[in-house]
């Protein structure tokens, strides 16, 4: 037999450009919405740009299901070309629009539109690589998402400057998309029979395909599954721990350890950095405890040594001696967070069986939830009597929030495999 092809890495290289762009068109309004240009030409109210910037991420939340069945139904290549058209079209389009009710829609359509991206990607991955080595391609999608987290603001504000119009900017970036769709349309199959690229000998070493779903939304079974309502708790958790980073630590930095503002920023773009390796180590990590301990214990111990790691840097925060250290310790969270990422999509990917991209997208769901619970709970918890100055409080909080999602990771149980029966032929 010939050497197989390695058409998957090729796929593996364009979801992970996908990946960068989704991050890249989400963070860029934070950019775009602080541009003296901006303000001056849509003149809004501070409460109105929060609802530009929080009417994205309330229809993403809102978007997984429909999206995630959408890939599932029919099929992740034809779909993710969709959707990246359409958030594509709608960052282009906010870059026209003049009015905050036609931002909101734009940004509302760019938010749905994002929501399928990541559970039609997982739905790829788990199709055409193996079961050892899901945890290190779901990494590496991840790791782009990541880079274009951390360089999104910093890129926009260096194109808006060179190119003297954040309007320009954003239609920029709606044509580079619509070039990636071309390019995964190109590249893409939904399963690797259907690639003319790919040789006997790949196929065989990816292994057999999975079934293709039934018809109908599998709504019952993933409400029904106790193993994914543990992970929905423990995704609440990690998103809950993981958003202090981006939400609440810069102000921590200024309040309580003496940072101005740049400063602070600059920390905490540090810490964010962690994160990355965070990504490509938990892959790595999780493919080999994996083959060592199999798949019900190989999925779960990444979630114990990277919860371990970043309770025990929260609870240290309050106790450190200056911004550095703290920043330090907000590194190990973010690193120990992410690493835990490419565990939650291959427990997905196990549990999802025909219904991958439903089920990635359930539990995205409920942690998107999680991380919006971020910005309404501290800012209470800030607001008592019993509020401590050196904020132990909200560290302890987000430390649980850890402790939780390891508790629950120990229950998932991920050979068992969502079952979803034919509309008409309920199971006997």
């Amino acid at each position: 037999m010939s050497n197989p092809t390695r058409i998957r890495y090729a796929l593996l290289a364009v979801a992970t450009a996908n990946a960068f762009l989704l991050y890249l068109d989400r963070i860029c309004m934070s950019a775009v919405v602080q541009s003296p240009a901006f303000q001056s030409e849509l003149n809004l109210s501070r409460g109105s740009t929060g609802d530009i910037l929080a009417t994205f991420f309330f229809a993403y939340a809102l978007g997984q299901l429909p999206a995630g069945y959408l890939a599932d139904r029919f099929g992740p290549r034809k779909m993710l070309v969709a959707y990246i058209v359409l958030w594509s079209m709608a960052t282009a389009f906010t870059g026209l629009t003049s009015t905050l009710f036609a931002m909101l829609a734009v940004r509302a359509a760019c938010g749905l539109a994002e929501a399928g991206a990541y559970p039609a990607s997982a739905l790829v991955i788990s199709r055409w690589f193996p079961l050892t080595h899901r945890a290190r391609a779901n990494a590496v999608v991840s790791f782009g998402g990541r880079v274009g987290n951390a360089i999104a603001l910093w890129l926009t504000a260096l194109a808006i400057a060179n190119f003297g119009s954040w309007r320009l900017v954003l239609v920029v970036y709606g044509v580079g998309g619509l070039a990636l769709a071309a390019l995964t349309h190109l590249v893409f199959r939904d399963r690797p029979a259907h690639h003319p690229w790919v040789n006997d000998a790949e196929r065989a070493l990816i292994g057999p395909p999975p079934p293709s779903p039934p018809p109908g939304f599998p709504i019952r079974e993933l409400c029904l599954h106790p193993g994914l309502w543990l992970l929905n708790c423990g995704m609440l958790g990690l998103n809950f721990g993981w958003a202090f980073l981006i939400t609440w630590l810069p102000a921590y930095l200024i309040e309580v350890r003496g940072l101005d503002q740049v400063s602070a920023s600059r920390n905490v773009s540090i810490a964010l950095t962690a994160g990355m390796a965070g990504m490509l180590f938990g892959g790595w990590w999780c493919d080999q405890l994996t083959q060592r301990f199999g798949q019900t214990w190989g999925r779960r111990l990444p979630f114990l040594t990277g919860c371990s790691l970043a309770a025990a840097a929260y609870i240290a925060c309050p106790l450190l001696p200056g911004p550095l250290a703290v920043t330090v310790a907000c590194a190990l969270v973010a690193f120990s967070a992410d690493s835990v990422m490419p565990a939650v999509w291959a427990i997905g990917q196990d549990i999802g069986g025909s219904n991958v991209a439903s089920t990635i997208a359930w539990s995205n769901m409920w942690g998107n939830f999680g991380a919006s619970m971020v910005a309404k709970l501290i800012p209470m918890i800030i607001a008592t009597t019993w509020h401590r100055a050196d904020w132990s409080e909200i560290f302890w909080l987000c430390a649980g929030a850890f402790v939780m999602l390891a508790l629950c990771s120990l229950a998932v149980d991920s050979t068992r495999t969502l079952r979803v029966q034919p509309a008409g032929n309920p199971e006997s």
